[in-house]
């Protein structure tokens, strides 16, 4: 890559601002063409910021591809204030689904005055055009601009991401498009040598391509000195076993939680209990949610984008993790990852995790499983 910069700090309070502030000036600098790949869109200040910026980038010429994911209009219906950017209504089976699944969510409800469905200009303007992903799990998030530019990582387009933690990388070279989108196809494999590559789990167009938990289990087997793990949701049983396994060899083992997550909170403290339990593993809990997806490995290796450690990330959606051993931008993620750190309370004993909902632990890991 030509340039490679990691949009945060650790004097931040999170990653939101610079990557918002990024995207919007890409977007407004874009000549030809943006591609986006989105989970969840709300339809909040910047939800429609950045849909604003856009119907201007298409009036004056530039082409916009967007790829929604249609299942997380789930989050975008039951948590904060409940509005969608991009009108779609959900079908009866979904409804009936999202009122089954509402008593697992924590109540989020903030009142506002943004409109449901304010992206509607956007999506009709003639330079635009918009996929739903129907039949596929979806939990990417990039942009690319120019086939130049590509900002991508862990963060939605809504503004609860101003107050996690979270990390967006924005790499930049002539060539950047032609290799994604080798890799995002499958037509190219992932460059050993790479300092920088792209790893993907891809479930459209009736692919099941699998990468990421091969290359995370990899990782887990070989490292050699500390692991340091930062994300959302966890959970995967292979994916624990390697780090219990990792932590019995020797390895230093430290993983960040939140003390709060906004959804499946009581299957982290479940899955964390038992990982405690069985292996010499240092748990922290951090006051801030934690949204984002990094793994670090001794130090010399960044394993970090959409993907959580969660039956979901590893084995039912579409996920963009990128594999790093680019030595600056290695050093710029565990700068902001031990400052993450020293927030961070640690878990002294198994029993400090007791404090949770099993029955509802159970049905928030029944929720991963289901494809729904």
């Amino acid at each position: 890559m030509s340039s490679a910069k990691l949009l945060h700090n650790p004097s931040e309070e999170d990653g939101a601002a610079k990557t918002f502030d990024t995207i919007l000036e890409l977007i407004s600098s874009a000549r030809e063409k943006i591609a986006i790949h989105m989970y969840v869109w709300r339809s909040d200040a910047i939800g429609n910021r950045i849909g604003e910026a856009l119907l201007q980038a298409a009036e004056r010429g530039v082409k916009i591809e967007i790829i929604k994911d249609l299942s997380a209009m789930m989050y975008e219906r039951i948590e904060m204030n409940r509005k969608s950017y991009l009108p779609r209504e959900p079908g009866t089976k979904r409804k009936l689904w999202w009122r089954t699944i509402r008593p697992t969510f924590p109540d989020t409800f903030v009142e506002d005055e943004f409109q449901n469905g304010a992206g509607h200009k956007l999506i009709e303007h003639p330079g635009v055009k918009l996929t739903w992903t129907e039949d596929a799990h979806t939990h990417t998030k990039y942009y690319l601009f120019d086939d130049r530019d590509l900002v991508t990582g862990s963060i939605n387009i809504e503004d609860r991401h101003r107050g996690y933690f979270d990390y967006m990388v924005h790499l930049g070279a002539e060539n950047l498009g032609e290799h994604f989108r080798a890799r995002e196809s499958g037509e190219s494999k992932p460059d050993p040598d790479s300092k920088i590559e792209f790893i993907f789990n891809q479930t459209m167009h009736a692919q099941a391509r699998f990468e990421i938990k091969p290359a995370l289990l990899k990782l887990l087997n070989e490292v050699k000195r500390e692991i340091h793990i930062e994300v959302a949701y966890i959970g995967d049983a292979d994916i624990d076993a390697a780090i219990g396994a990792a932590a019995h060899r020797g390895v230093e083992v430290n993983l960040l939680l939140s003390k709060k997550a906004n959804i499946g909170n009581d299957n982290n403290y479940r899955t964390a209990q038992k990982l405690l339990k069985s292996a010499p593993v240092k748990i922290f809990l951090t006051p801030r949610m934690i949204h984002s997806k990094m793994i670090a490995f001794d130090r010399t290796t960044v394993f970090s984008g959409s993907a959580n450690t969660s039956i979901f990330s590893m084995c039912q959606s579409a996920e963009l993790n990128l594999l790093i051993r680019k030595p600056g931008l290695v050093a710029d993620f565990l700068a902001v990852a031990d400052s993450r750190k020293t927030l961070s309370s640690r878990v002294q004993s198994p029993d400090d995790l007791d404090n949770y909902n099993k029955p509802l632990a159970l049905m928030q890991e029944l929720h991963q499983k289901l494809k729904l």
